[in-house]
């Protein structure tokens, strides 16, 4: 495959959007409806995070609103992780895909709303992961409820990024309350210069 219009982030291959490939995605009638049009920065922290605490390999992790799926495509490359990438929308999986093939690596989906993931599957999660999530205040609920019953199942970390948002730093201070988590400001200088928070809980 031709390299042009392909950037590596992290060691992570991803289209530019004047490669053919994701023009003619992003032209398509289907495309993404709930924000994922493009790569989310808020996945950068995870992945440096994840590079200084990385997780055993062959862990079984679950990345939640995952958009196109390039954080689940890091894990599944460097930590030969078993990875669900899990979104509401079925509309941003030919991305996903599209950027897998593209890493050479298998990421399994799973079509779901937050408050419809069941407790057996989160039972089979060692870790969950999450960037730029919680951008609306009815997803604050959901997603705290997610939290608590991926914790009552057994998942070992559970960690969320986020730009700063408010409904992102009203669940925070929710799950620092109540399941003492952690709140950390982050920041990248690649690819562009952005700043954020980090929400780490262990369980």
């Amino acid at each position: 495959m031709s390299n042009s219009n392909i950037q590596t982030v992290r060691g992570v291959k991803l289209f530019t959007k004047k490669h053919k490939s994701l023009k003619k995605l992003l032209a398509n009638p289907d495309s993404p409806e709930i924000h994922g049009d493009k790569v989310w920065f808020s996945s950068y922290f995870i992945m440096d995070y994840l590079a200084a605490k990385p997780p055993a390999l062959k862990s079984r992790i679950l990345e939640v609103g995952s958009g196109w799926g390039l954080l689940s495509i890091f894990c599944a490359q460097n930590y030969d992780a078993k990875v669900t990438a899990v979104d509401a929308d079925k509309n941003v999986f030919p991305f996903l895909d599209l950027h897998a093939e593209l890493n050479m690596v298998k990421v399994k989906s799973k079509v779901c709303r937050y408050e419809n993931l069941k407790p057996e599957l989160l039972a089979k999660q060692d870790m969950i992961l999450g960037g730029d999530i919680c951008f609306w205040d009815e997803l604050v609920e959901p997603l705290y409820q997610l939290i608590t019953t991926a914790l009552e199942q057994g998942v070992k970390r559970i960690v969320i990024a986020d730009p700063g948002r408010p409904p992102f730093l009203t669940l925070a201070r929710r799950c620092k309350k109540l399941h003492k988590a952690k709140l950390k400001s982050v920041s990248i200088s690649s690819p562009r210069s952005h700043t954020g928070y980090l929400l780490t809980i262990e369980n």
